[in-house]
């Protein structure tokens, strides 16, 4: 029974993680977007690096602009929610899911609605 349980437990944080990676996802998008143009900016100062610095940074702009193509639109048509432990407005994705302020984990029910994760015992650190 416990095995089962701690099998549940665990396919269940899977799933809350790869939801709440979305954010995740979109801020190394924006680390490659600025990343990539400090590489080009540096550049200026190394004029023999130049034509190299600009491939690589310019490499790491358009893996930016294409993992935003990929996670930028994923929350856009999701519709929002009251968290029922912090009451921020959130959107959730998956039939498991977490809020993204204080990671209280929901399931959906079949009804199409949200409720607190029976599994759930206190608020899990899914960071």
């Amino acid at each position: 029974m416990a095995v089962l349980y701690d099998e549940i437990v665990r396919e269940s944080t899977k799933e809350v993680r790869a939801r709440v990676n979305v954010n995740k996802w979109r801020n190394w998008a924006l680390v490659f977007m600025f990343g990539g143009f400090f590489i080009m900016y540096c550049g200026v100062f190394n004029r023999t690096l130049l034509p190299y610095l600009l491939v690589v940074g310019g490499i790491g702009v358009v893996i930016g602009i294409l993992m935003y193509f990929r996670f930028g639109p994923v929350n856009s048509s999701i519709p929002t929610m009251e968290c029922p432990r912090c009451g921020e407005r959130i959107r959730l994705t998956g039939p498991v899911d977490a809020c993204s302020h204080c990671h209280q984990r929901l399931r959906r029910t079949e009804a199409g609605t949200y409720e607190p994760d029976t599994l759930d015992s206190g608020s899990p650190n899914v960071d």
